[in-house]
């Protein structure tokens, strides 16, 4: 059984995101993923913990609300995916009635897991 979660427009760029979620690969444990991820003090780090987290609690809904046996041990990261969202663009003041663009970037992460059986 799968179980994903989609966290969107989440004030961290992109490509912040993306160096943890590079430490976690396809396979890992999700408690495993989650160890790795709470020992770190960036604010992409915790977001993207809570993404695993929330995947893992739709699971064990899931699983609970089909009356099914599940060991949280087992469960696996099948797809982690983070993604560019919508970019605010503020102005700055700058010499002579110019103005820079500050782009404000923001991110979508997608996790999605398993619970270690095999799906045919």
């Amino acid at each position: 059984m799968k179980a994903i979660t989609y966290q969107k427009y989440l004030n961290v760029s992109p490509s912040k995101i993306l160096r943890f979620s590079r430490e976690i690969k396809k396979g890992d444990s999700v408690n495993l993923a989650i160890a790795k991820l709470s020992f770190l003090p960036n604010k992409s780090a915790k977001l993207l913990a809570h993404a695993i987290k929330n995947a893992k609690a739709n699971l064990i809904f899931k699983a609970t609300e089909k009356n099914l046996d599940f060991d949280e041990n087992k469960f696996v990261i099948e797809k982690i995916l983070v993604q560019k969202a919508p970019t605010l663009k503020r102005l700055r003041p700058r010499g002579r009635g110019r103005a820079d663009i500050i782009n404000k970037r923001k991110s979508h992460i997608y996790v999605e897991i398993n619970d270690g059986n095999v799906e045919e």
